[in-house]
Order: structure tokens, then C-alpha cells, then sequence
């Protein structure tokens, strides 16, 4: 299957993908955080950290200069919260994305991983971590890390469409490519046409019979 144009997510996204991406990477910067030291509660309560009002405002400014197409400015903003909060991964997150932009993809691996460590509960981190190995080649490496966004959440949609890109065109894997794309449209519902036609033909290959997209237990 030679989808090769849409290789990197990222590239065609629509705009309802763009927005779910946007509204994953934001909660990073409020669940990811090590510090301050959450809020000490009864027993059975869940601790609660608040981020400085501040600090959120700068980050959603930065998302929006992000989202403009204004990198440098996304980016200095970034780096200045990094600095500022060091125990938050969502600023590490979108300068990886902004570094990958300009083709700077093992800076950007790098910027993840230091984000992983922060924050290793970060489903979008580790999704992200394997778009930019799986460029580097490091697939493998790339199949660990979506797996690991999908161990800490099942439901996370563009995880599933990732690993099946990888599973499909780059692990020669289509059983395996069959599965993450159906999950991909049950969980999606919606702007998966293509990805129905991959299902398909995958399902043709290897002789499955066509049959409607349904969520899988994976």
C-alpha cells in the first residue's frame, strides 16, 4: 500500500485532527507537572496541583503563535517557559514539534526525551517521541513508544493511527496495521474515509473479508 504522501501525520491532519492534537498537547502543561508539590488530601481524594495563572496564559500565547505559523516566536516563548518551570513536559513537547518542523528531528527526539522523564505518564510525549524516531529509522524504538502512549491510554486515537502507519508501511506487519487503523475509526468516527480504504485493501491482502470498522481489543 503506497500511501507514501501521508507517511507523517502531521501533514494531513484536518483540521478537527489539528484541534484534537492542540487540545492534547495543552494538557500537558497542567498534567504532566512534577511541581509545585501536589496538594496533600484525605485519604481516597484525588491530590490536585494548579499551575500559576501566569504560566498558563504564556503557554496558550505560545500555542497560538504555534498554531499561526510563527515558530521562532512559539519557540522563544517556549524556551522561556522551559526555563522558568523545568518540571512541566508541555513546553519540551511543542519545541520538539517546532524543531521537527525545521528538520531538526534529533533535537527533537531529544526534547522528548527529556519530556518522558518529566512526564512519563504523557500519552501525546510518547506518541510524538515515536513520529520522530520512526523518522530517524529507529523503528523499533518507534513501535515502543506509541505502545507506551497506548499502555497509558487506550482510547488515544492518533497513537493507534501512528502504529498502524508503522505496522503498514514500515514493518510489512498488515494483520497487526488492520487492527490499530479499525480502532483509529472507532475511536474517531469521523474524516476516516481514506483510512477505511487502507482497511480494505489491507483486509483483500491478506485475505480477511471486508467487513464494517469496529473497535478491537488490542
Amino acid at each position: 500500500m503506497l500511501h507514501n504522501s501521508i507517511k507523517d501525520l502531521p501533514r494531513q491532519m484536518t483540521a478537527a485532527t489539528r484541534g484534537m492534537l492542540a487540545l492534547s498537547l495543552a494538557v500537558l502543561l497542567n498534567a504532566c507537572a512534577t511541581a509545585p508539590p501536589p496538594v496533600t488530601l484525605g485519604e481516597g481524594e484525588e491530590a490536585v496541583q494548579v499551575f500559576p495563572a501566569d504560566a498558563s496564559d504564556r503557554y496558550a500565547r505560545a500555542l497560538g503563535y504555534m498554531d499561526a505559523g510563527d515558530d521562532a516566536q512559539a519557540a522563544a516563548a517556549f524556551r522561556a517557559l522551559a526555563a522558568d518551570y523545568p518540571d512541566y513536559a508541555g513546553p519540551l513537547v511543542n519545541l520538539a514539534i517546532i524543531e521537527s518542523r525545521a528538520g531538526n528531528t534529533a533535537d527533537g527526539i531529544t526534547l522528548l526525551e527529556n519530556a518522558v522523564v518529566i512526564c512519563t505518564n504523557c500519552a501525546p510525549a510518547w506518541n510524538q517521541l515515536g513520529i520522530l524516531l520512526r523518522r530517524q529509522g529507529q523503528f523499533a524504538e518507534a513501535e515502543k513508544s506509541y505502545q507506551q502512549a497506548l499502555n497509558l491510554d487506550p482510547d488515544y486515537a492518533l497513537a493507534h493511527y501512528n502504529l498502524g502507519v508503522l505496522y503498514d508501511l514500515y514493518q510489512q506487519q498488515p494483520a497487526f496495521a488492520v487492527q490499530h487503523y479499525e480502532r483509529y475509526v472507532a475511536l474517531r468516527s469521523e474524516d476516516t474515509a481514506t483510512v477505511d480504504k487502507w482497511i480494505t485493501d489491507l483486509r483483500r491482502r491478506i485475505g480477511q473479508p471486508a467487513q464494517a470498522a469496529q473497535a478491537e481489543e488490542l
